[in-house]
C-alpha cells in the first residue's frame, strides 16, 4: 500500500523541511552542526519508512508496524505542512499574526491525530436512518436492517481484538430483523479471522445473517499464483458460511412475512480499475419480478392457496448488497429496479470535517443515502479501518435501516 503513495510521503517530508530551514534555520544560526540537526528527525523517518516498506503487505502481523509509522510519520509530517502552507500567506504581509495562526493550526492537526488514533478509532456510533418507499410490502413496514461493512479484521492485530466482541454486541443490542454485512471481512489474508470465529458466530437476527464479499476478501494484495489466491478466496467463504452467515454471491435470498415478501440481492464486488468486476446483477435477481428493466416475462406470484400470474407492474421489493458504491450509478440505476442498494467500501476516507472527506475528490457517492427518481443507496462508512487505524469525523459506524411505506 504505501509504495503507491511514496511520493506524498517524500513531499510531505521535504517541503516542510526545506521551508523552514530557508526561512528560519539559516536566520537563526550560523553552526553548520544545528543546522544539519534540524534533519535528524527527517532521516529517521526516511530510515523508518525503509523499514516498514519490507513489512508492507497488510498482513495481520505487520499492521502494528505500518500503524504505527503512518500516526508518527503524520504527526510530525502534517502539523509541519500546515504550518508551512499558512506561513507562506504571511510573506505578503500581517506576517506575526499568521504565523500565530499557523502554529495554532498546527497545534490542532496534531492534536486531531492523537485523538483519531488513540480514540476516534474505536469511537463506534450507531446511524440511524429511515427510508421511505410506496411500494414496500405492508408487512415489512417498520422492518430493521443492521448494515455493517469494512470490518478489515486484520487492523484488530495491535492489540485492539477486544473491539470485534464490542462491534458484534453493539449489532446484537440493536434487534434488527436482519444483518447485512457489505464485505471486506479482511485486509490480505483468511487466516486474519483466526481466533475470531466464537465471536463472530454470535452474530444474531430473526431473518439470518447475509454478507457479500469486498474487494479484499479477493486476495488481491498477495502476490502469488492465481491458484493461491483462489484457494485463499475458497477458504474464507468457508469460515464465513461457518460462522452462520449466508453468503449471497451473485445470488438471492427471498423473505416472507405474513403473505408478503422482499429479496436480499448481493452481488460480488463490481468494481473499476484495479479491483475485482465480477458483479452479475442478471444472475443475482434470476427469478424475481421485474428487477431488472429488460424483464418483460410473466411470473407465477402464490398468494396464500392461490397462483396468479404477475402484471406487467409488478415488482419484487428488493435490497442489493453491493460493497463498491460506484456499481449503483454504473450498472443498477441503469439496469434494474432495485430500490435499496447498500454499499460501503470508501470509509470516508476514515477522515472528515463540516461533512467533507477528501475521498470526495474521486468519488460522487461516498457516505450517506444518495436517490435517484424512487431508487436509493446508502452507503456506509464502515466500521473498521485499513494501513492506518485512525477516524476523525468518520467515525466506525453501524447503520440501522428502518423501512417504512409512504
Amino acid at each position: 500500500m504505501l509504495p503507491r503513495v511514496l511520493l506524498l510521503l517524500f513531499v510531505l517530508l521535504i517541503v516542510p523541511d526545506t521551508y523552514i530551514y530557508l526561512r528560519y534555520v539559516r536566520r537563526w544560526t550560523c553552526s553548520g552542526l544545528w543546522r544539519a540537526a534540524t534533519f535528524i528527525p527527517t532521516i529517521l523517518l526516511l530510515i523508518y519508512l525503509l523499514v516498514v516498506l519490507q513489512h508492507d503487505d497488510m498482513r495481520a502481523e505487520h499492521q502494528p508496524v505500518v500503524g504505527l509509522f503512518m500516526f508518527i510519520f503524520l504527526l510530525y509530517t502534517a502539523p509541519r505542512m500546515l504550518f508551512t502552507l499558512f506561513d507562506l500567506i504571511g510573506l505578503i504581509g500581517w506576517a506575526r499574526y499568521v504565523r500565530i495562526a499557523a502554529m495554532t493550526i498546527a497545534l490542532f492537526a496534531a492534536i486531531l491525530l492523537g485523538y483519531g488514533f488513540f480514540i476516534g478509532r474505536s469511537r463506534y456510533v450507531v446511524h440511524q436512518q429511515t427510508f421511505y418507499f410506496e411500494n414496500l410490502p405492508k408487512a415489512f413496514d417498520g422492518y430493521r436492517i443492521a448494515q455493517f461493512s469494512d470490518l478489515h479484521i486484520g487492523t484488530f492485530a495491535d492489540g485492539h481484538q477486544e473491539d470485534v466482541t464490542t462491534i458484534v454486541n453493539l449489532i446484537n443490542r440493536q434487534k434488527c430483523d436482519a444483518v447485512l454485512f457489505i464485505g471486506d471481512l479482511v485486509n490480505y489474508e483468511t487466516r486474519e479471522t483466526d481466533g475470531y470465529k466464537q465471536v463472530l458466530s454470535r452474530l444474531k437476527a430473526p431473518d439470518g445473517i447475509y454478507a457479500v464479499m469486498g474487494n479484499h476478501d479477493y486476495s488481491m494484495y498477495i502476490p502469488a499464483e492465481q491458484a493461491i489466491r483462489e484457494a485463499d478466496i475458497q477458504e474464507l467463504q468457508r469460515r464465513e458460511r461457518s460462522y452462520g452467515w449466508q453468503l449471497l454471491l451473485n445470488d438471492h435470498v427471498v423473505l416472507h412475512r405474513s403473505g408478503d415478501s422482499i429479496a436480499i440481492i448481493g452481488s460480488e464486488n463490481d468494481g473499476t480499475g484495479r479491483f475485482p468486476s465480477l458483479g452479475n446483477l442478471p444472475l443475482a435477481t434470476a427469478g424475481l419480478c421485474h428487477v431488472m428493466r429488460s424483464d418483460t416475462t410473466t411470473h407465477l406470484l402464490i398468494a396464500g392457496n392461490d397462483t396468479v400470474v404477475a402484471q406487467a407492474d409488478d415488482h419484487t421489493f428488493s435490497i442489493l448488497m453491493t460493497h463498491d458504491p460506484s456499481h449503483w450509478r454504473r450498472n443498477v440505476i441503469p439496469d434494474t429496479r432495485i430500490d435499496l442498494a447498500l454499499a460501503g467500501h470508501t470509509h470516508a476516507g476514515q477522515f472528515k470535517v463540516f461533512g467533507w472527506s477528501p475521498v470526495a475528490f474521486t468519488t460522487k457517492e461516498w457516505s450517506g443515502a444518495y436517490t435517484e427518481g424512487p431508487q436509493i443507496l446508502n452507503v456506509s462508512e464502515g466500521i473498521g479501518q485499513v494501513m492506518f487505524p485512525f477516524r476523525f469525523g468518520a467515525w466506525p459506524e453501524l447503520n440501522v435501516i428502518t423501512l417504512k411505506r409512504k
